[in-house]
């Protein structure tokens, strides 16, 4: 093992493991190489997600009844508190 490169265990069953050796055989692709790929573009997800403000939460609403059930005829722009 080089001294830059970290060991990392995996929990995979059985058969999680045999389909990744399965694909891994297919594409050519060592398994190290496959995992570090998945975890380079999961932190770069991240990362990316990050960058990105949260949502702000919207304001408040307009606290005031635009038209007055009974009164609507009479005067279309009354206002009333609620």
């Amino acid at each position: 093992m080089a001294p830059r490169n970290i060991e990392v265990k995996t929990l995979l069953n059985a058969d999680e493991f045999l389909e990744l050796e399965k694909e891994c055989t297919a594409a050519d692709v060592s398994r190290s190489k496959l995992l570090r790929d998945l975890a380079k573009g999961w932190m770069a997800e991240r990362k990316g997600s990050r960058s990105r403000p949260p949502a702000e939460r919207p304001g408040y609403g307009q606290n005031m009844a635009m038209l007055l059930p009974g009164r609507a005829v009479a005067r279309p722009r009354m206002h009333m508190r609620l």
